[in-house]
């Protein structure tokens, strides 16, 4: 910055560690005002959705939008809990009861039967009262393949599910 004539307004620290947070920034501000007279303007505290894509970000990266539950489209999903679903619904509706809660799902449009299977895990735990935060993304090429106009219909009742 010195070579180029650079005036630094200040620094943010990022993915600082929780249990460290408050040291670090009083450390950091000190030593950031005494070395170069520069302010400290924040710390971000390190969160694992961090590096996790949002539902909205799927949605700019497909140029698609959410079928349902769009008011949580600002939900983060682990590339580590991510499925590929090409198993038969019965192994499907096992691993979805199996595997954590915050998991995304995807599938070809062709697979009513996972479909129906995602939403009708859905119903049965919002009928239980649990939550459910997994998502499903349809996919296939918009120009050769259609979710079939049931399926659409079926969706329109569903509320909070998560279906791209």
């Amino acid at each position: 910055c010195q070579h180029y004539n650079v005036r630094i307004a200040g620094v943010i620290i990022n993915k600082v560690l929780n249990e460290k947070y408050e040291q670090t920034k009083h450390y950091l501000a000190k030593a950031l005002k005494q070395a170069w007279g520069v302010p400290l303007l924040g710390c971000i505290p390190d969160r694992p959705f961090l590096g996790c894509p949002a539902l909205a970000d799927l949605e700019t990266l497909f140029d698609t939008k959410m079928l349902s539950g769009s008011e949580h489209r600002y939900r983060h999903y682990s590339v580590r809990d991510m499925t590929v679903v090409t198993t038969s619904l019965t192994q499907f509706m096992t691993t979805i009861r199996k595997k954590p809660h915050r998991t995304l799902y995807i599938c070809h449009v062709t697979r009513d039967d996972l479909i129906l299977g995602f939403m009708g895990e859905y119903q049965r735990r919002k009928k239980e009262g649990k939550p459910f935060e997994e998502a499903l993304i349809i996919c296939g090429r918009k120009d050769r393949y259609h979710l079939s106009q049931n399926i659409h219909d079926l969706m329109a009742g569903l509320g909070e599910c998560c279906i791209m």
